[in-house]
């Protein structure tokens, strides 16, 4: 292996405003030890695991995550405002940091990263606790919010994970005593107060995420009423948290889409126009958001994008 190719990641991180460190790829197999310990202690509720953790559990996946050298990044996010048109009003709805494009923004970074460095590396993308071992590499720290949090960017980063089979110089090997939690979480109960269905306690550091906002707006079913008293109206997760963050101050970014959704295609959404295949240009529009959740088939949008979207043009003005 070239020697230089540390010197080379550094620079092409630093160009693009990213962070990045490599470690020895034993982190990965502890990250997932790390959340079946939580696990078999009780300390998850059954039904979250099951719907948000379980895939931690896959032994196909938990194959995979034996490799040599495990690259992790955090890339600056803003969160995105989309505009939807309703008759003579404007609605301004938020996509908080990393909901935009989330997948394909992993193939372009790793392009990218194997451009700069002739694919060298062999890098592949790799599915594992990407927060987790941000903790306990001290990449980064978890805020008393259970979201971790980055020198110089805060929470409004994505963060990257992808993994080679060959040594990479100085790489680090995690002495597992880094400091898990921020020190400015104690004395701060901002979050605490802020967060809008008490999702975030004070007799214990790991939040109930059973209780949070984010996963209720990222699952069918019922929506919580606080859902449309947010501050920033949202239209899938929660900033609740993040933005009332000491630590986050000056760091989160919005940024306005050039896209806007015109009155007749929010009412297509609404179910007030029936339902059916969208017109190709609107499927394309929503598209390009690279969104997981807020998606239009055939039969029209996806319940959770058309349950979210009434919850806040039309449910909060029911009486």
């Amino acid at each position: 292996m070239d020697p230089k190719i540390g010197s080379a990641l550094r620079g092409w991180a630093e160009q693009r405003g990213y962070r990045i460190a490599w470690h020895d790829g034993e982190i990965v197999r502890r990250a997932f030890e790390r959340i079946k310990s939580f696990k078999s202690d009780g300390a998850f509720d059954p039904e979250f695991f099951t719907k948000f953790l379980s895939w931690t559990a896959d032994p196909e996946l938990l194959a995979k995550a034996e490799v040599r050298t495990f690259i992790l990044m955090a890339v600056p996010r803003p969160a995105h405002i989309l505009a939807f048109e309703d008759g003579d009003r404007v609605h301004g709805l938020v996509l908080p940091p990393t909901y935009l494009r989330y997948s394909p923004l992993f193939d372009e970074v790793l392009a990218d990263l194997a451009a700069a460095t002739g694919d060298a590396l062999k890098l592949r993308r790799l599915s594992a606790p990407l927060k987790t071992i941000a903790g306990l590499t001290g990449f980064a720290r978890y805020g008393k919010n259970n979201i971790t949090y980055v020198d110089g960017s805060g929470s409004a980063v994505q963060l990257m994970g992808f993994a080679t089979d060959l040594a990479i110089p100085d790489c680090a090997v995690p002495s597992g005593d880094a400091p898990l939690a921020l020190d400015e979480c104690r004395s701060c109960r901002a979050c605490l107060r802020a967060c809008p269905t008490k999702a975030i306690v004070e007799d214990r550091f790991l939040y109930h995420g059973e209780r949070c906002l984010t996963g209720f707006s990222e699952s069918e079913g019922t929506l919580p009423g606080e859902f449309v008293r947010l501050r920033t109206a949202t239209l899938i997760g929660c900033l609740a948290c993040q933005e009332i963050c000491p630590v986050n101050r000056r760091r989160l970014r919005f940024e306005k889409l050039p896209r806007t959704f015109t009155s007749e295609e929010t009412a297509y959404f609404l179910g007030e126009r029936g339902d059916g295949p969208p017109a190709p240009e609107l499927a394309e529009k929503v598209k390009a958001l690279g969104l997981s959740d807020i998606t239009v088939g055939d039969t029209g949008p996806s319940p959770i994008f058309r349950r979210n979207l009434r919850a806040h043009l039309r449910d909060r003005a029911d009486p």
